[in-house]
């Protein structure tokens, strides 16, 4: 089979992809028609507790970096 009979096979084929997500997905699943809200207002006591939660997650990954660490080198 000739080549250029091929690659004009593949583009009747295949379509370009913008227009077949546009083809496939509804009106509602395509990022352009959600709806941005933006970020919303935390209250003091859930910034604190999200802080919180920041600190304990980086001491808990050092903690097992140590781990690690020694138990390697023991």
């Amino acid at each position: 089979m000739d080549t250029s009979v091929i690659r004009t096979q593949m583009q009747t084929v295949s379509p370009p992809t913008k227009t077949w997500v546009h083809e496939v997905l509804q009106p509602e699943q395509l990022s352009t028609a959600k709806q941005s809200f933006g970020r919303c207002k935390l209250s003091p006591t859930t910034i604190v507790l999200m802080w919180a939660l920041r600190v304990y997650v980086i001491l808990m990954v050092l903690l097992i970096a140590l781990q690690v660490w020694q138990t390697l080198h023991s």
